[in-house]
Formats: structure tokens, sequence, C-alpha cells
């Protein structure tokens, strides 16, 4: 089967998808719907199972998420209230009422004790699930929290903002860590790459945003060629990542360097993507826009071509070990005694054509540097795949 075809069908809903959420170890799909509604799928090739549908909110259901082992589902709401909901039966386990003084709008899942809520008005609370007030409440932001993620090494949260700052704070501090100059653009996405070494920022421009963690002044790098807003970006691996525009494409994107490696999908001209993620077993790549449905994209050959070239590399520098200490053993045996007396002998007999030893080593040349092109090859069919699939 060629990439890209070994996917289930679309998910087709009846209203508006607000956001969603992949289960952690199995395929199982929450949506938070512009109804207030939280619905629960199980996905695959064969078809897709409807699980339950509970009316979670009054208003509308911004965002889901699983708890880290899958047993919970969060949901925020238009309605300043969060719900922890049972993943098996969709029953309320905890229902908290007015947790913000505007209406939340992201929603981050730090561990199995934290999560993050940030509303309308710029304020983010760090929430204990069974303390009834925050842990923490930040309030530097003066528009909406448009999205965060969170470095565990460093206990630290990132959000951006529809105000134009990028800030990050320490949780079990009560003070912001650092916070960007104004960046005179909304900035609606992030992730981090490069080992946490990098922050990933999408911007209403179009423009992707490269920052350094601990140098938060201002960005370092960016990247230009999205005609519209970014508005979801989904991390594929430390250097690579897949973001999701308001013109309904899907877009493949190594960082540093920095380089579009084609197209994954694409919605449809006037359907907005919102929403991406990567499932569990990374097979899929899941998306929702505003065409009501949930679509599913094939990257597990992205992954096995990775697979292949980290194996080719190994063999080849395996090789390479084993040629450097056959030739250390040669050199040794070469530079005895008897062996140079004997090439003494032998220099008296020269007619001037090569001798064996020197049409070995001419061959031990040349299959190195056919393994050194055959890795090369490997290395580069990622590239060539995604370029194919455009």
């Amino acid at each position: 089967m060629n990439p890209g075809e070994n996917k289930p069908a679309p998910l087709q809903f009846e209203d508006n998808i607000f956001h969603l959420d992949l289960h952690p170890s199995n395929d199982i799909v929450a949506t938070g719907m512009i109804n207030g509604r939280i619905q629960c799928h199980r996905y695959g090739l064969e078809g897709h199972e409807h699980l339950w549908t509970t009316r979670a909110f009054k208003k509308s259901c911004r965002g889901v998420a699983f708890t880290p082992d899958g047993a919970g589902i969060y949901g925020i709401s238009r309605d300043r209230s969060i719900q922890l909901l049972d993943t098996e039966t969709g029953k309320a386990i905890k229902v908290r009422e007015t947790t913000h003084e505007a209406p939340i709008n992201s929603l981050l899942v730090i561990d199995e004790n934290m999560m993050a809520s940030g509303d309308d008005q710029g304020v983010i609370k760090a929430s204990h699930p069974r303390k009834e007030k925050p842990v923490q409440t930040y309030s530097e932001h003066e528009d909406f929290i448009a999205d965060m993620t969170f470095n565990k090494s460093h206990r630290t949260l990132v959000a951006v903002g529809g105000d134009g700052y990028l800030s990050t704070w320490d949780i079990r501090k009560p003070n912001v860590a650092a916070m960007s100059d104004q960046m005179e653009d909304e900035l609606l996405s992030v992730a981090l790459v490069k080992n946490g070494k990098k922050a990933v920022v999408g911007t209403q421009d179009g423009v992707l945003t490269l920052w350094s963690w601990g140098d938060w002044g201002d960005y370092n790098d960016r990247i230009m060629g999205h005609p519209n807003s970014i508005d979801a970006i989904c991390k594929l691996d430390e250097d690579t990542i897949c973001t999701g525009s308001s013109d309904g494409i899907i877009r493949l994107v190594s960082i540093l360097p920095n380089q579009f490696h084609g197209v994954l999908g694409d919605h449809g001209e006037d359907m907005p993507i919102e929403n991406l993620k990567l499932s569990h077993d990374k097979k899929y790549l899941v998306s929702s826009g505003h065409d009501d449905k949930l679509q599913f994209w094939d990257v597990a050959h992205l992954f096995q071509e990775e697979e292949e070239a980290a194996a080719a590399a190994q063999e080849e520098n395996l090789d390479q070990r084993t040629e450097e200490k056959e030739e250390e053993e040669e050199e040794e045996a070469t530079s005895q005694p008897e062996a140079a007396s004997k090439k003494e002998d032998d220099d008296d007999d020269d007619d001037g054509w090569g001798t064996d030893s020197d049409d070995e080593k001419d061959k031990k040349k040349r299959k190195k540097t056919q393994k050194k092109m055959k890795a090369e090859k490997k290395k580069d069919i990622r590239t060539t795949a995604f370029f194919a699939d455009m």
C-alpha cells in the first residue's frame, strides 16, 4: 500500500468541533463541541465506533485533554467551568464551576497532579485535581491565552496569547519567570523542539518564529511561507513539526535546518485547520477544522523512514569501527621486524607492478565509499517521500 492510503475514513459530526485530544495508549478520540457536548469515539481502519456523548457544559466546550493515564478527560468551557469525566462512561467525576472570571480558552494537562487553564482575559491558573483553589494564578497577559506547553526538566510553563506576548512560568513560583517583547502580532500556537532548547511559535500573519530557551526577549529566527495564520502546531520529533493553517493545508516543516518538506493533508479552501494531534502509535495525524469532521492522515511511513535512516547510520558506524580495527591490526603486523626485513629483500625484485596487498587496500576503500554512499542515500529517503506526497 502506498504511503498516505492506509488511514481511517473521515469522522463526520453534526456540529462544529472546537477541540480534540487523543488517548495516550488506545485508538480513542475525544472531541469538544460548540454545543457544549463532549463526544468519545474509537477510530480504526474498519470504521469508527461511537462510545458516548455527554452534555457537559451549558456553553461551548473549548478544550479537551486526556489525563496521562487515559482514565479521565478534562473539559473546559466558555461558561468558565472545568469538568473531569470518566473516559469509559463519560460521567462526571469532578465539576468546578466559575473557575475563571472570563471564559476559558486554553487547557494543558501538565501531569497527573497538575493542569493549567488560560482564559480570554489572559489569566492562567495552575490547579491540582484534588484542591479547590488554584495552586498559582498568573495575570501578566492582557488578551486571550491561545496555547500553552510545558518543559518538564525546567518545570516551566510556556504560554502565548493574542496580546502578542510569550511568557514563561516556573509553576513552583508565583511570579513570571520571563516575558517577551510585544511582537505586534497575535501568537496562536507553540511547541518545544530540539530537546527543549527551542520553542516554535505560530502567528496570525503566518510566520513561524524560533526562540532559544532562556532568551525570551525576542525570537532568534523565523520561517516564512505560510500564506495565512498558523493556528495549530504538532510536534512529530525533535527536528520536525507539522502546522495547521487557516488556508486548510497541513504542512511538514523541519527545524534547523528550516525547510518545508511538503503537504501532509488538505481540508480544502476556506476550511481553516484549528487542531492537530499525533496518535499514540504514531500511525496517524488527526486534524479538525471548520468542515465539521475529523480527518486522519497516514504518517507511519515518515517514522519508518526515520528508523531506517538511523539503522543505516548505526550500521555505517559499526562497519567503520570494524574496518579501522582491521587496519590497525594489519599495521601492527607489518611493523614487525620480520616483515620489514622481508620488504627490503623484495625491493630488489620490484618490477614496478602493483602487489596483491595494494589491490586489497583499493578494494577496501571502494567498499567503504559504497557503504557511505548507501547510508547517505537512505538518509535522503525521508525528504524524497515528503515531496512524493505533494
